[in-house]
C-alpha cells in the first residue's frame, strides 16, 4: 500500500511540475507602447536576443514617446544571463555626462547649458557587443522595424498627445510642428527628420558616427550644440565611455537580486526589500488594513530618506544599512503598529546620516525583457518632459537636461561639498532602480523597473510590497492604489500622497493618527513595468497609468 501511495504521490508531483513548466513562458516583453512590443515580437521571431530586442524597443520608445526618452538622452540597464551553467550579471551605466569644462556650473543649468553628453547610441553599441558571439541579428535588422514605423507614421498614445497639446498651448515659441508632423485630427504623428536619422544609425552599424571625429552624426550633433549655450565640446563626445560593472547585489528570501549602482538608486530598493522581507516574516495573519497601510508608508519613508544618501556614503556603510539596518527597521515597523512619526528619519539601524535632499526628475520610460534565461531591465530618460525642450532640427530628437539633477553646489555634508555637486565629467544621481531577481538555479524569475522621476521608487516599492507582503497577483500589485511620500526638509516633515484607497476608513484612521495623508490625481507618469515567474504562471504587466503592452510567448 505504501508503494502505491508513493507512486501516486510521485506522479502527482510530476504532473504539477509539468503543468507549471507548460504555464511558464520563455519570452516576456513589457513596454510602454503597443508599437514597441510589436517590434519586440518581430525581432524575437527573427532570432533576436534580449539585448538586441532592448535596442529595437528602446529606439521605438524614443520615437513614440519623444517627451520621455530617446537618443538625445541616456539609459541605465541591468543585464543578466545564464548559459550552459554560467551566470553573468552586469550594470550598464549609459547616462549622460557633464562637459569637461567645469565652468558650465558657474551658469544656470537651463536651456543648452542643461544638456549632458547624449549617450544612448554609445550604450546600444555596448549592449550589442556584450556576449557578441550569441547575437542573432545584424545591426540593420534591429533598426529596420523602427524605420518602417517611423516612415509609416503612428497613432499617438493618450500621454504623447496630451504632452504635445500642452506644449503647443503653453510654449508656442518652440514651433516643433515645423519639424514634426502632428495631426491632431487623425491623431497620427510623423517625424521625417528622425526617420532619416534612423537610416544613418542603421548604415553606421553599432559603432555610431556620433562618436567618430569625422562622423556624419557627430558633425550634426556639434552643429546643434553650437546653436545653444552648451559647454559640450567635440572632444567631450569623442571621449565619452559607457561604464559596465558588477550590479548592486543582495539576497531577498531565496532569491538573488541585481540592480543599479550609483548614480542609480538600486541600493534604496535593496533596503526596501530587506524591510519587506522582515515585515513579511513578522506580520500577524490578522493584521488590519490600517496596519498594513502604515507598514508600507514606513517602508516608503525610509526608502525616500535613504535615496539621496547613496552617493554620499561609503560602500561599507551602505552594505551595513541594507543588511543590518533593513532587518532592524523592518522589525521596528511591525512592533510600532499603526504609530508613525511625521518626521524625516535619519537613523538606519546603527547608522545615523546627515539630512540630504534629492533632486527630482520626470522624463523616463522603462522596459523589462526576458528571452530564455537572459533578462534586461532598463530605464531610458531625457530627464524632464521634453528634456531641455531643444529639438534637433537636423536629427529630430529632443536633447536631455540631465545636468539639472545635480545637487546645489552650496550644499555641505560634514563641512564638505556633496558628491552630487556639479563638476566636470560627472553623471548626477538619479532614481533609476531597475532590477532582476534570480532563483537558486540561476533562472531570472522577477523583473521590475519604473518611470516617473521622483515617483520611480514609489512605483517599485508599492508593487513589491503588494506582491510579496500582501500576496497580490502581479497585475493587482502593480495597478493598485499607490502611496508616495513627500519629504519637506525645511520643516522636517513628511506628507503622504495617495491616488486612491480601497477603504476610505483607513485614510480617516491614518489622519486621526496625525499622518498628513492627502489624495492626489495621478498624472500617469508614475509608471512601472514588471515580469514574474515566481508563482505558477508567467505574468508580464504594464502600468495602466501610462499604458503599454505585454507579450508572453
Amino acid at each position: 500500500m505504501k508503494r502505491v501511495l508513493l507512486v501516486v504521490y510521485t506522479v502527482a508531483v510530476l504532473l504539477i511540475t509539468i503543468s507549471e513548466t507548460i504555464a511558464k513562458k520563455q519570452n516576456i516583453v513589457v513596454t510602454n507602447n503597443k508599437y514597441c512590443t510589436n517590434i519586440a515580437n518581430k525581432l524575437i521571431a527573427k532570432g533576436g536576443n534580449a539585448r538586441e530586442v532592448f535596442i529595437g524597443v528602446s529606439l521605438c520608445e524614443g520615437l513614440v514617446h519623444p517627451m520621455d526618452s530617446g537618443v538625445g538622452g541616456g539609459f541605465q540597464a541591468v543585464y543578466y544571463t545564464k548559459s550552459k551553467g554560467k551566470k553573468r550579471a552586469l550594470y550598464i551605466n549609459s547616462r549622460e555626462q557633464s562637459p569637461s569644462n567645469a565652468s558650465f556650473s558657474d551658469y544656470e543649468l537651463v536651456e543648452g547649458n542643461s544638456i549632458g553628453i547624449p549617450s544612448v547610441l554609445k550604450g546600444y553599441e555596448t549592449m550589442y557587443n556584450l556576449d557578441k558571439d550569441k547575437n542573432g541579428l545584424k545591426w540593420s535588422q534591429i533598426i529596420e522595424p523602427v524605420i518602417n514605423l517611423c516612415e509609416k507614421g503612428f497613432e499617438m498614445s493618450k500621454t504623447t498627445r496630451a504632452m504635445f497639446e500642452t506644449i503647443k498651448k503653453y510654449n508656442t515659441s518652440r514651433e516643433y510642428d515645423k519639424y514634426i508632423d502632428i495631426n491632431f485630427k487623425t491623431n497620427i504623428i510623423k517625424n521625417p527628420l528622425f526617420c532619416k536619422f534612423l537610416r544613418q544609425v542603421s548604415k553606421d552599424g553599432p559603432s555610431s558616427s556620433m562618436y567618430e571625429a569625422k562622423g556624419k552624426l557627430h558633425k550634426m550633433l556639434m552643429e546643434d550644440l553650437k546653436e545653444t549655450t552648451s559647454h559640450i565640446t567635440s572632444k567631450d563626445v569623442l571621449n565619452y565611455k559607457v561604464k559596465v560593472m558588477a550590479p548592486a547585489t543582495a539576497k531577498f528570501e531565496k532569491y538573488t537580486v541585481y540592480t543599479t549602482r550609483v548614480p542609480g538608486s538600486g541600493y534604496t530598493v535593496l533596503l526596501a526589500l530587506k524591510m519587506i522581507e522582515q515585515i513579511k516574516s513578522l506580520m500577524k495573519k490578522g493584521a488590519s488594513p490600517t496596519e498594513k497601510a502604515v507598514y508600507l508608508l514606513k517602508v516608503l519613508k525610509y526608502t525616500y530618506a535613504f535615496q539621496p544618501q547613496v552617493r554620499e556614503l561609503t560602500s561599507k556603510t551602505i552594505k551595513n544599512i541594507i543588511d543590518k539596518g533593513g532587518k532592524i527597521l523592518g522589525t521596528a515597523i511591525v512592533k510600532g503598529g499603526v504609530e508613525i512619526k511625521p518626521t524625516i528619519p535619519r537613523k538606519f539601524g546603527t547608522v545615523t546620516v546627515a539630512p540630504m535632499i534629492s533632486p527630482l526628475n520626470f522624463g523616463t520610460t522603462n522596459v523589462v525583457i526576458k528571452i530564455g534565461n537572459t533578462s534586461v531591465s532598463a530605464t531610458s530618460t531625457i530627464n524632464h518632459t521634453f528634456g531641455s525642450g531643444i529639438l534637433s532640427q537636423k536629427m529630430g530628437f529632443f536633447y536631455n537636461n540631465q545636468m539639472r539633477d545635480f545637487s546645489s553646489p552650496n550644499w555641505r555634508r560634514k563641512g564638505k561639498p556633496v558628491r552630487n555637486a556639479p563638476g566636470p565629467n560627472k553623471t548626477p544621481g538619479s532614481s533609476i532602480s531597475g532590477l532582476v531577481m534570480v532563483d537558486k538555479n540561476g533562472v531570472p524569475v522577477f523583473q521590475i523597473g519604473a518611470a516617473g522621476g521622483g515617483k520611480i521608487l514609489s512605483a517599485i516599492v508599492n508593487t513589491l510590497f503588494n506582491y510579496f507582503v500582501l500576496n497580490q497577483s502581479l497585475e493587482k500589485a502593480l495597478q493598485s492604489c499607490r502611496f508616495t511620500p513627500k519629504l519637506n526638509y525645511s520643516k522636517n516633515k513628511i506628507k503622504y500622497m495617495y491616488e486612491c484607497i480601497d477603504d476610505e476608513s483607513v485614510a480617516k484612521q491614518l489622519r486621526k493618527k496625525g499622518i498628513d495623508f492627502v489624495k492626489v490625481v495621478e498624472s500617469g507618469y508614475s509608471a512601472a513595468t514588471a515580469i514574474s515567474q515566481i508563482r505558477s504562471k508567467s505574468e508580464g504587466v504594464f502600468d495602466n497609468r501610462r499604458g503599454g503592452a505585454a507579450s508572453l510567448s
